[in-house]
């Protein structure tokens, strides 16, 4: 399991991407995708007249899934990596307005 990044807290003065990790709704997904790759197999073969068994279908459904896992793989890298740079602007975004209101702090107490 990933760890959870920073969430904004009295406690701990962090923030952070407040988004739920998408990981297992990606999971959940290609698994739907893997079951109506084998459905349409099957139906696309039916189809043309062939008839063949529920073993064969499920071997004939993972060869089209293992054709194209390597696109839903990509886009969890791509998920990650929207993460990871929403988290890198949050911390400049944080460290900018601090900046921002110490500068205002020393103006005001200057005046």
């Amino acid at each position: 399991m990933r760890p959870v990044m920073g969430r904004i807290t009295k406690e701990n003065g962090m923030s952070g991407f407040a988004y739920p990790y998408t990981c297992s709704l990606i999971d959940t997904e290609i698994g739907k995708a893997k079951g109506n790759l084998t459905l349409y197999v099957r139906d696309l073969l039916q189809s043309y007249g062939v008839e063949i068994s529920g073993k064969e279908m499920l071997n004939a459904g993972e060869e089209v899934f293992s054709a194209v896992s390597d696109v839903f793989e990509q886009t969890r890298t791509i998920n990650e990596n929207m993460r990871g740079a929403a988290q890198q602007q949050i911390i400049e975004l944080e460290n900018e307005n601090m900046e921002l209101r110490a500068l205002l702090y020393r103006q005001h107490h200057a005046a």
